[in-house]
C-alpha cells in the first residue's frame, strides 16, 4: 500500500465517522438546550460541516476530486434541501466523468439548507423581504456559495436524474466550481422549515416552506474550503 492510499479513509471508516459525529452532535446539543428545533438545527449544521471537512480531507489523500451535493429538485420532496451525498471521482484529473457515492445523509426533521436564491421554487418562504442579511440588507439570506453551482445527476439506484447543487474540491483540497469557472465563495445557511401538505402547491413549486429567518445557523468557507461555524443571523 502506498503512502497516499494509507492516508485515505476506507468507506466503512468514513461512514462510521459521519454517523458518530452526527449522532454525538445531536445528543450533545439536545442535552445542552433541552432538545427540540434548536438541537436539530445545530445538529444539521454540524453534519454539514463534517461532510465538507471530510470531502476536503479526502481529496488530497486520494489525489482525486471530491464533492458534496445537496438536492435542489422540488420534484423529490423527501430529498429537497435536506439530502446530501459525498462523492469521490473515479478518475484522477480536473474533469472526471464518473463518481462514487461514499456517504448519503439526510438532515434532521425540519432542518434544511438554504439554496442560492429564494426564487429557486415558488413558496419557499412566505415573505422574502424578511430574509435579508444583517451585514448587507440589500442581499438575501441565502447560501451564496451555491450561486451558479447546479447540475443534473443520476445517482446509482435512482430512476432518473435530479437537480443538485454543492461544493467541489480539487485534488489539492481547494474549492472549485462544479461545472467550471472561478472557485465559489460565500456562506451556507441552515434554516428550519416544514413540509407543505400534498395538494397545497403546484408541480415545480417548493414542497417545503422555510420559517423563522431569525432561527438560522451555517458555515462560511474560506478559499481553501475550511468551514467556520456561524451561530446566528447577525453574522451573515
Amino acid at each position: 500500500m502506498n503512502a497516499r492510499a494509507a492516508k485515505a479513509f476506507t468507506l466503512l471508516e468514513l461512514l462510521v465517522v459521519i454517523g458518530l459525529i452526527a449522532a454525538m452532535s445531536f445528543f450533545l446539543v439536545s442535552g445542552l438546550t433541552g432538545g427540540g428545533a434548536t438541537a436539530a438545527l445545530q445538529s444539521g449544521q454540524a453534519t454539514l460541516a463534517n461532510l465538507i471537512t471530510t470531502a476536503r480531507t479526502k481529496a488530497p489523500a486520494t489525489g482525486r476530486k471530491t464533492r458534496v451535493l445537496l438536492n435542489v429538485d422540488p420534484n423529490t420532496p423527501e430529498r429537497f434541501l435536506r439530502h446530501l451525498v459525498l462523492q469521490l471521482a473515479r478518475q484522477a484529473g480536473s474533469s472526471p466523468t464518473d463518481w462514487d457515492t461514499l456517504a448519503s445523509v439526510t438532515l434532521p426533521e425540519r432542518v434544511y439548507v438554504m439554496p442560492s436564491a429564494l426564487t429557486l421554487a415558488g413558496g419557499l418562504v412566505a415573505n422574502p423581504v424578511e430574509w435579508r442579511r444583517v451585514t448587507n440588507p440589500g442581499a438575501d439570506l441565502v447560501s451564496d456559495l451555491f450561486t451558479n453551482q447546479s447540475l443534473s445527476v443520476q445517482l446509482e439506484g435512482d430512476a432518473a436524474a435530479q437537480w443538485w447543487t454543492g461544493v467541489n474540491f480539487t485534488p489539492n483540497g481547494t474549492l472549485a466550481a462544479l461545472g467550471g469557472g472561478p472557485p465559489p465563495k460565500g456562506a451556507l445557511v441552515v434554516a428550519l422549515g416544514v413540509r407543505r401538505p400534498p395538494g397545497s402547491y403546484q408541480p415545480g413549486e417548493s414542497p417545503v416552506q422555510l420559517g423563522n429567518p431569525q432561527a438560522v445557523r451555517g458555515l462560511i468557507l474560506s478559499a481553501y474550503g475550511v468551514p467556520a461555524l456561524v451561530g446566528d443571523r447577525s453574522s451573515f
